[in-house]
């Protein structure tokens, strides 16, 4: 049985004494043992991984396999998990205006089925299937939602109910990919009323967005939006175009966040942002980087000293040395920045293993973020699952028999009700 059921017995075996004892209905024998002192705390730490969908990335193995097959991995995984004593999932549901779940607003997703628009045969839902085999398991499922990328490369084209069948003139070609423009209100509005959609009929336990906002500059070539910024101009707008394209996603963040608060309260809200927020925070690292302020429009210290998430995932995908991007400088960066008292739980590049790095790094990371401990309950994130998964490197047999001895309960979430969640 999952810890956190354990637990949650406890908590109401507990809770029906003391009530009993109030009332005189407990003999003295029992009387006796209710003065045993209460378990200890469980322990909280968030241990979680990506599972990408956009281009089978981790699933499934192959977009139009039989349903009976994309549900024997997606219960492997889940089963891997359970081995190494994670407990959140962060599935990737909606991976380029698309869906890998039963939706009104837009159309089934290709790299589920093969074929945009194409219902999965015999019919099934992911989303509903790993949630319910997740939460059998005490796993945390939370949707991760790319919110302005329309196409993922040249393989599949719009059909049915896709925003570049429905909407072409919010839509264009971006180096291979498609991209809505995030300066039209009517994109936000609909990735917005997508991701509600997801909240509302789901028992997800987070809505997570990645590091897309804006897209990754191509070389030579601006992002095309100067019709939707011209129409901002004529409405009276008066900022530049880079704070404009800032605060477009700066709303949309705001938005979202009051929106799951408001539906929801107990459901997390997580982003996992590009690694630092900009070249020389801190002083003197990440010097020459990319800067996502500008190139991603992506103001994500705002986001956190703003409290718009209940978890900041910085991809912190680098060894700790060399220095200029060290995980450990740029984590007690993020540390310190944090005002709103927000969950910081980092991603780590595990997908790299053997690459330019060997597993005990990853390991050195996890033991990174549990010494901050007593400033908050520590968390960590594996980019991706296929690198446990696949065990590369051993990584999986080292994180099982040297980090993950014990199970762990997430944390939770600031301001958040227990009981509202466990009881509702």
């Amino acid at each position: 049985m999952p810890p956190t059921f354990i637990h949650r017995i406890r908590v109401h075996l507990a809770t029906a004494v003391v009530s009993a004892l109030a009332t005189g209905l407990v003999p003295l024998p029992l009387a006796a043992q209710a003065q045993v002192p209460p378990p200890p705390q469980p322990l909280r730490e968030f241990r979680g991984a990506w599972v990408a969908t956009v281009r089978g990335i981790d699933f499934p193995f192959e977009p139009g396999d039989p349903t009976a097959k994309q549900q024997a991995e997606l219960t492997g995984i889940l089963d891997k998990a359970v081995t190494l004593k994670l407990n959140a999932l962060i599935f990737q549901v909606r991976p380029a205006g698309d869906a890998v779940y039963a939706s009104n607003l837009e159309p089934w997703s290709p790299w589920l089925t093969n074929e945009m628009g194409k219902v999965p045969d015999p019919l099934w839902d992911p989303l509903a299937f790993f949630i319910k085999e997740a939460h059998a398991r005490g796993i945390e499922l939370h949707a991760w939602f790319n919110p302005f990328r329309a196409l993922s490369g040249p393989k599949y084209k719009g059909a049915g109910k896709h925003i570049t069948i429905t909407h072409p003139q919010w839509c264009m070609k971006y180096g291979e990919d498609t991209w809505m423009d995030p300066g039209e209100p009517g994109v936000r509005a609909h990735s917005l009323a997508v991701m509600q959609d997801v909240l509302t009929r789901y028992d997800v336990d987070g809505i997570h967005m990645d590091d897309y906002f804006y897209p990754y500059p191509v070389k030579g070539a601006p992002f095309p939006d100067d019709r939707s910024y011209s129409a901002y101009q004529k409405a009276g707008g008066k900022l530049g175009k880079s704070d404009w394209r800032r605060e477009n996603v700066d709303t949309f963040v705001e938005e979202l966040y009051n929106m799951v608060k408001r539906e929801k309260s107990w459901v997390r809200v997580g982003i996992s942002p590009f690694g630092i927020w900009r070249p020389n925070y801190p002083a003197g690292y990440a010097k020459g980087a990319l800067d996502p302020y500008e190139a991603l429009s992506a103001d994500s210290l705002k986001w956190l000293q703003r409290g718009w998430v209940d978890y900041m995932a910085p991809q912190l995908y680098w060894p700790n040395e060399p220095k200029n991007l060290s995980f450990s400088a740029l984590f007690d960066w993020w540390l310190s920045q944090n005002t709103a008292r927000r969950h910081i739980w980092p991603g780590m590049a595990s997908d790299r293993v053997l690459q330019d790095r060997q597993p005990h790094e990853i390991l050195r990371q996890i033991g990174i973020v549990r010494m901050r401990a007593a400033y908050m309950p520590p968390g960590h994130l594996h980019w991706n699952y296929s690198a446990l998964g696949k065990n590369k490197g051993t990584l999986a047999d080292l994180c099982r028999g040297r980090a993950y001895q014990d199970f762990a309960i997430p944390p939770r979430p600031p301001g958040w009700g227990w009981k509202s969640r466990l009881l509702r």
